[in-house]
């Protein structure tokens, strides 16, 4: 809520304003430029290492949940299977036919595809060079909320502890359940370790060493709902509700786990490592950022 200064015959009186910030769903970055999609289909853009965002319109509308980069385009996917894609740094922004109208809710990028997931188990891929999205296989009905990728492998996560795997950059997909395990919100991999990480609901975490195939509970310190998580070699940093934070050693293992302070109590959304730093992004327009995931 803000105020502003109203003056009438020499009395002034303070009047309530009502402004209704954006929720920041997914960032994206490429080198020096960042791209956050936004809870009323616009994006927020910056350069110069993520210090100056500015509002850039796109075609059509609804939220736009998550954005990838690959081979100079970027990628933003959101509600009715909307897509909009951006060739010159995140400025301009045309719109892309997805072939489906249920909710898109993460996108990532692997060798020359990007694969996008979403609601009904729906996955999608095109390539860098073709603007066509293909429907791929996949197994089960369970919404998808985040993707990612790892060298070779990609693993998807949604509800009710649903895991996807791919060893063929997304074209094909198969299905663990996780018995017992709540709804996962975020995933993140490690090239070359084999070791995959996954949060979700009541601060669940979810371990693999193995290139996805098997998973294990970690002890976490928060029971807050987890909704994103990245990695750099020496550390994971997982994101969620009322603005928490949690760092982990490099391995992600049981008891590397902390809770850490942040300014904000907005839900954190989304996180990245862009090779310096982790960005935060979230409700009320939240931005954060770190260079060690601690302060």
């Amino acid at each position: 809520m803000r105020s502003v200064l109203l003056v009438v015959f020499g009395i002034a009186t303070l009047l309530p304003v009502l402004v209704v910030a954006n929720n920041l769903l997914g960032i994206g970055q490429s080198g020096t430029t960042y791209v956050a999609g936004r809870s009323d289909g616009a994006v927020y853009r910056a350069g110069a290492g993520g210090t100056a965002f500015s509002v850039r319109a796109t075609p059509g509308s609804g939220a736009l949940n998550a954005v990838a980069h690959l081979n100079g385009i970027y990628a933003a996917v959101g509600a009715g299977g909307r897509i909009v894609r951006s060739s010159n740094g995140g400025l301009d922004w045309s719109a892309e036919t997805s072939n489906t109208n249920v909710e898109l809710r993460d996108v990532v990028a692997q060798g020359i595809h990007l694969i996008a997931v979403g609601d009904a188990g729906t996955t999608l891929r095109r390539t860098s060079t073709v603007a066509v999205w293909d429907t791929t296989a996949s197994p089960g009905s369970a919404t998808l909320h985040s993707v990612a990728a790892a060298g070779n492998i990609t693993i998807a996560v949604g509800d009710a502890g649903t895991v996807l795997r791919s060893t063929d950059q997304g074209l094909t997909w198969t299905r663990q359940q996780l018995s017992g395990a709540p709804d996962l919100r975020g995933v993140t991999g490690r090239s070359g370790s084999g070791t995959f990480l996954a949060v979700g609901r009541g601060g669940v975490i979810l371990r693999s060493t193995d290139f996805g195939l098997n998973w294990s509970g970690v002890t976490s310190p928060t029971s807050a709902d987890l909704m994103g998580v990245a990695q750099d070699p020496n550390r994971f940093v997982a994101v969620g509700t009322g603005g928490t934070v949690l760092r982990s050693g490099s391995t992600g293992a049981s008891g590397s786990w902390f809770v850490v302070g942040t300014p904000v109590d907005a839900t954190l959304r989304d996180v990245l490592h862009d090779g310096l730093r982790f960005f935060a992004v979230g409700d009320d327009e939240v931005i954060m950022r770190s260079t060690d995931g601690t302060t």
